[in-house]
Parts: structure tokens; sequence; C-alpha cells
């Protein structure tokens, strides 16, 4: 079975912690008190200490226009892309010849080529490498990838699978709707990458061992009338973020039986699962899900310090 051994990241240098949050809501809603009294609070218990961005806070609030922001993502993203591949490399130990596909996932900003393709003439990859851009995944990009990239693995040969995401060029100064509100609150900047060794002993061609933690099965599910919960709305002005306030709600009451139902076919059931990762998408949904799986906070601790370190 396919096996990861570490996740590398690449995080911005512009650093944004709660102090921050009263002067950044005076900057976005200057005449508004109740509105920035609302932002303030949303922060306060977000869960989120600190956060990093492409750009200083000041420069993200005055935001405008698609082209601009697409040409930020080409350099700033293909910079911590780059940086995120190298350090996934060098912790894989594999010879970067030896990588025989590389699977990106975004869902920042659309651009073709998508920014993979630049960051591989940086690197030491191949240039025949396969490419899989994914764009459409949202906020499950990564496990979505995780999942192609394990049954691609099974091939034979290591396959790179990496993200980046710059929440900051979806943020819309003029949007000052609840959902913009926890999304300015909670969503940052950042890229990571992973190679997943192929199905054999996790020993490559250079002799080094690089098994690590088996992929065992993966699933992926679709719920009916959900599509309104989260994405994108396209306005003339560009992307604004869709956050329905009824996510947690139907998160809980459909993954219980999902999650028990996919353990079950591999022979396990919830009790038996020790640690927990989850998608650090918010504080209610972490709380949400570790109360319906009756978990211990430090069964699931990572999500909560993601949260907290990088939103």
């Amino acid at each position: 079975m396919s096996s990861i051994t570490q996740v590398s990241i690449a995080v911005p240098n512009f650093e944004v912690d709660q102090a921050a949050m009263h002067d950044v809501a005076l900057r976005w809603i200057p005449d508004d008190l109740k509105l920035q009294e609302k932002f303030t609070r949303i922060c306060s218990r977000s869960g989120v200490e600190q956060r990093r961005f492409i750009l200083p806070y000041t420069e993200t609030l005055s935001l405008n226009g698609m082209a601009c922001r697409a040409a930020l993502f080409e350099e700033h993203g293909t910079g911590l892309l780059t940086t995120a591949i190298e350090r996934a490399l060098a912790d894989s130990s594999y010879d970067p010849a030896e990588i025989d596909s590389i699977v990106f996932t975004s869902c920042s900003v659309p651009m073709i080529p998508s920014i993979d393709a630049k960051a591989i003439f940086r690197t030491s990859l191949r240039r025949d490498i396969t490419r899989v851009p994914m764009y459409q995944q949202g906020c499950a990009g990564g496990v979505v990838a995780l999942s192609l990239g394990s049954k691609l693995a099974r091939q034979g040969k290591p396959v790179l699978v990496a993200s980046t995401e710059l929440c900051s060029l979806v943020f819309q100064p003029e949007n000052q709707s609840g959902s913009h509100l926890v999304g300015a609150a909670i969503f940052a900047d950042g890229a990571a990458a992973t190679v997943i060794s192929p199905d054999y002993s996790g020993v490559g061609h250079s002799g080094v061992d690089h098994s690590g933690v088996n992929i065992i099965g993966t699933q992926s599910v679709l719920l009916p009338e959900s599509r309104h919960l989260m994405g994108y709305d396209i306005f003339d002005d560009g992307f604004h973020l869709r956050l329905d306030r009824g996510l947690p709600s139907a998160l809980v009451r459909a993954v219980p039986e999902l999650v028990s139902s996919f353990l079950s076919s591999h022979g396990k059931c919830r009790e038996e699962v020790s640690a927990w990762l989850f998608h650090p998408g918010g504080i209610k949904i972490l709380d949400f899900l570790g109360e319906t799986f009756s978990l211990e906070k430090e069964q699931c601790h990572w999500s909560y310090d993601v949260l907290k370190e990088h939103g």
C-alpha cells in the first residue's frame, strides 16, 4: 500500500495575530461600529491566534480587480509552492528523477497553465512529469489530492502532492456579509507538499527506506442538497465566499454514518481509532465533530493546533 512520511509547508512572511484584528476592523469597516464589534467578536471566538499572508493587511484591505489578484497569485503562489516542493523532496530522500507525477490543488485563483507548471521549472523535478492540476475541489482539495495520489502511487512510482491557497486574494473589501466576516477571521495563505511512496516495501532506487503512514483506503461522498453550504459566488468584481451557517450541523448529521460505514468496510469501528485529523475549517466544525465522535481533545489536537497557528 502507498504511504506518506512527512508533510512540508511554506508560509508567507506577513503575520497577523489577534491583537491586530481591532485595527483591521477599524480600517475595513470605519463607519459601522456594530459591524466592527461583530467582526472582532467573531475573531476572538475563532480559535485562531495567528495567520500568515502574502501582503500586509493594509494592502489586502484595498485589493481590487482580478488582474491584480492573478498577478499576485502567480508571483507569490509560485514562490510558496516551489519552497514547499523543495522541502518535500528533501524530506522524502527520493531522487527527484524518481517522482513520476504531481497532483496539485488550489481554489484561490484559476490560471491556465496552473502555477505548478512554473514551479516545476524552479525545482529539480523532471520536465516530463505527469501533471494533474485540480481547481474546483475547494477545501476538500488537499484530501482529494492525497486520495488520487495514493491511487497513482500504486502504479509503482512515487507521487508528489502539493497545494497552494492564497485565501487573502479572495477577500472582497466591499463585501461585509456574515460569511465574509467569518472568512476574513479564519482564512490565511500558505502551501504544503508531500511525497507518496508507491505500493511496495518503501525502498527507493537510492536504497533509502521511505515507508511511513500507510494509506489503507480513501472515500469521498457527495451530500445531496449541499451545494449552497460553501463555495464561491462569482460576481462582476470576482469571487465572493459562500459560507452558510448550516454547514457544521449538516456535517454532523451526515458524517457519523459515513465514517462508520467507511471504517466497517476495512474491518474497523470508530472506537478503535485513536487519532483523528479534521480539516480545521472553523472552531464550530472541530467542536461539533469532536462531540459527535465523543473524542478527547488530545485525539484531534493537531487540527486545533493548525487552526490556532495558521488559520
